[in-house]
């Protein structure tokens, strides 16, 4: 008995259909990311060599940041460092840094933005109870960053 070879045609449907699903899925999860607006410094750059005249000095921007520890907070102005350690049963001394904030608030009005530092074993739950409580107190721009 002869076998005819090359009659046969294979059925694709099912690869096409698994394709088509991984396209699909690829594209509902891929991250798309559009640029808002350009910025560019129009009044830095002018036609002539000459300073502009009443040229305001640059402020020097204060670094905020809080960092949680396992055993202790540290709030930061710079290099002024405020340190605390939790309050018995391993919680946060939310009365403290509300008024730590608000001196920040006082020094600082035109600031909304803080860094969060934490350790990496630090509970979960703090950093979460943290960043509430700043986002809750007028610090709404508040940058995470895990070490």
């Amino acid at each position: 008995m002869a076998s005819k070879r090359g009659t046969e045609d294979m059925n694709l449907t099912a690869m096409i259909d698994l394709f088509s699903t991984l396209i699909i899925f690829l594209l509902m999860t891929a991250v798309w990311n559009q640029i808002d607006s350009l910025s560019t410094n129009v009044d830095s750059v002018t036609a002539s060599d000459t300073p502009p005249e009443n040229p305001e000095p640059e402020k020097k921007k204060a670094m905020l940041s809080v960092t949680i520890l396992t055993d202790r907070v540290e709030m930061a102005e710079d290099e002024a460092i405020s340190r605390f350690p939790l309050i018995p049963g391993a919680k946060i001394d939310l009365e403290r840094m509300k008024s730590l904030l608000e001196t920040w608030r006082s020094k600082y009005p035109d600031r909304k933005d803080i860094i969060l530092h934490t350790h990496n074993e630090a509970p979960y739950q703090h950093l979460i109870q943290v960043f509430d409580f700043m986002v809750g107190n007028g610090w709404p721009d508040v940058g995470v960053n895990t070490q």
